[in-house]
């Protein structure tokens, strides 16, 4: 497998992983939604738990997007321009490591296998692009 390659493939399974939050968004929304709203103050306005925890849902959702597009733009630059990922592959890495320790402490099954595939996906594509600017270093 190449870097542009293992990128490409985290950033599809964090699509993935973006759409299947999403679909639990709309479950959660639609089992939510009749319910009797409990608001408690916050600022100068009064929110439900449900709004609040859809507020939570779609900012996730957005920053796994992000995610999803940065892979995807480093799997662009590790073709074009390795040298100049620099330690951006590892800072992903290291956000996707934080989102494998959380889908294990709060998710479960599918969820889990998921967060482990882009960690592995990221981590390996980042190792490759780190192999690859050592080797255009050596070469100059």
């Amino acid at each position: 497998m190449n870097t542009t390659m293992l990128y490409r493939i985290g950033s599809l399974l964090l699509f993935v992983a973006a759409a299947g939050n999403t679909y639990g968004l709309f479950v959660f929304w639609h089992v939510a939604g009749p319910m009797p709203p409990v608001r408690f103050p916050l600022g100068h306005a009064g929110f439900s738990y449900a709004q609040v925890a859809l507020g939570y849902q779609v900012f996730g959702s957005l920053c796994v997007l992000f995610g999803a597009y940065l892979a995807w733009h480093l799997g662009t630059l590790a073709r074009t321009t390795p040298q100049a990922i620099g330690a951006l592959g590892w800072i992903l890495f290291v956000y996707q490591l934080v989102g494998f320790c959380i889908s294990l402490i709060f998710l479960s099954g599918f969820v889990r296998i998921l967060w482990a595939l882009i960690a592995i996906c990221i981590g390996w594509a980042s190792w490759l692009a780190t192999g690859a600017r050592s080797k255009l270093a050596e070469g100059k």
